[in-house]
Order: structure tokens, then C-alpha cells, then sequence
């Protein structure tokens, strides 16, 4: 039954959050080494600041991932701008900035790269985040 099947075009192997462990999550360096590492596409979680930018992030607050404290719904792109969030994974990566949605839109196109893009919504902002990545895409 599978040999009527269409031929999968999609990569089988997807560098979760950018670069798996490798590098820290949802940052422009988690995507170079990801695609250092041969991977054609990367997941990647966005949610909105709290001036409706898109940015990569995975958790309702900053506190695992940077060197800030709070919830990132209550940060503007410039305040979450002027973290860290390299430090937490390895001296290697300190001063490594947060990206917007555009940011690494531009990476993956420029280099040829599938997105699998999950939408993160902070509380209360689910239908927002969800109608901006729509409009971004």
C-alpha cells in the first residue's frame, strides 16, 4: 500500500529549538550550528513582546533560558533586546541575543531551510500571537 505514496519532500530529521543541545535554544547560533550540522530544517518556538514583536522563545518567562527574571509578555523587544541568553548554556555563548521572527526568517530562506514554526503563545495573547505569525509567514 505505501509504494502508492507520493515521495516524502520533507526533511526526516528536524534540529529542535535550532540546535538541539547543542547550542542555546531558539537563538541565531542554535541555527548555525544546527545547520553546521547538516540539518534542513529547524522547530522553533514564537510568541509576542509586550510591544508585539515576534520573538523566538519557549517558556512564559525569561528566567531558565537568559539572565533576566519575569515574564517575557511583560518585556518589550528593547528590554529583551539587552539579555542574555547564551550565558545559561555555555561561556562559549555568552552575550548571545534573543531573535526576532524576522531574524530567523531570513536566516532559513538565505540558506535554505524548512521552519517547523510552533506558536507559543504568552497567557491571555493566544488568538494574537497566532493571527501575527500568520501575517509574518
Amino acid at each position: 500500500m505505501t509504494a502508492n505514496l507520493p515521495s516524502w519532500p520533507y526533511s526526516r530529521h528536524i534540529a529542535h529549538r535550532g540546535g538541539g543541545r547543542l547550542a542555546p535554544e531558539n537563538t541565531l547560533a542554535a541555527m548555525r550550528v544546527g545547520a553546521e550540522h547538516g540539518f534542513t530544517m529547524f522547530e522553533y518556538d514564537v510568541k509576542l513582546s509586550s510591544d508585539n514583536v515576534l520573538v523566538l522563545m519557549h517558556d512564559d518567562d525569561v528566567d531558565r533560558t537568559s539572565n533576566g527574571k519575569g515574564p517575557a509578555a511583560a518585556k518589550t523587544y528593547a528590554e529583551l533586546a539587552q539579555l542574555d541568553f547564551g550565558s545559561w548554556h555555555s561561556a562559549a555563548y555568552a552575550g548571545e541575543p534573543l531573535p526576532t521572527f524576522a531574524a530567523v526568517a531570513r536566516y532559513t530562506l538565505a540558506n535554505g531551510i524548512a521552519s517547523d514554526v510552533e506558536i507559543k503563545p504568552c497567557p491571555g495573547r493566544e488568538a494574537e500571537t497566532g493571527r501575527a505569525v500568520a501575517l509574518a509567514a
